[in-house]
């Protein structure tokens, strides 16, 4: 998590929940445009609030607290996607297994081939890897493709991706403990549309979000935000596989 600078309405950073361009205006022309406090602007206003009540703290010490990673010597000028995805993916690897089922265990970076071969991706790399693999006795159980944000021209890379592991899976493993396997996304998207459209995937069995209710309760998003998972509810399912 990272505070962007605003500087309208009274704001001078808001917690990076959305596109930047949604929390202050692109350009000094789309600035004209904008009156009052934008939707966006207000929800992550009253997600920083909620985090300060949630660490004890009061918002505008939060700011200084967020971003540590970034702030380190070694990370000062590293794009910070690319971390981000890297940290993310080992962060949800390690609360799995420290409070997870301990019947199952999981590996990060896998390469599918490993596990499934022949798997191929259509205009993919040669050599597709697994952000997050939970195996039950050696065998495959679940994949957890873990995603911090969802950029809307990438949305279709795990809608695409998820019936070709299962399909792969019916290929090699059918005959094994488990009928089928399960695909999880993990992520702390917040933009409503692009929730829907993985929620809305019929071969994905559940949207993980690292913080449920700062979704549905605090930025008061579509209803239909409803059907998300959270992150410590994730955790306990485990023992159910």
């Amino acid at each position: 998590m990272w505070y962007e600078p605003v500087s309208q309405f009274g704001f001078k950073q808001l917690p990076h929940i959305i596109d930047a361009d949604k929390l202050r205006p692109a350009s000094p022309v789309r600035a004209r445009t904008w009156t009052k406090p934008s939707a966006w602007q207000t929800r992550a206003e009253a997600f920083g609030k909620h985090l300060a009540e949630r660490i004890a703290s009061s918002p505008g010490n939060v700011p200084q607290m967020t971003d540590m990673l970034m702030k380190q010597p070694d990370y000062l000028g590293m794009q910070r996607q690319n971390t981000l995805g890297t940290a993310f993916v080992g962060i949800l690897a390690h609360i799995l297994k420290k409070f997870g089922s301990e019947l199952v265990s999981y590996k990060t970076e896998v390469e599918a081939t490993t596990v499934f071969p022949g798997i191929a991706f259509p205009g993919r790399s040669t050599t597709p890897r697994i952000d997050l693999l939970a195996s039950q006795n050696d065998l495959p159980r679940a994949i957890i493709s873990a995603k911090w944000s969802v950029r809307h021209d990438r949305l279709s890379d795990i809608t695409n991706e998820c019936p070709v592991y299962k399909a792969a899976y019916q290929r090699i493993y059918r005959q094994q403990q488990h009928e089928s396997l399960l695909y999880y996304v993990a992520t702390n998207e917040y933009d409503p549309a692009r929730l829907n459209k993985m929620l809305d995937d019929r071969c994905v069995d559940g949207v993980v979000h690292v913080h449920k209710p700062a979704v549905v309760e605090v930025c008061g998003l579509d209803k239909r935000l409803t059907r998300l998972i959270d992150l410590s509810d994730f955790v306990k399912a485990t023992s159910s596989w």
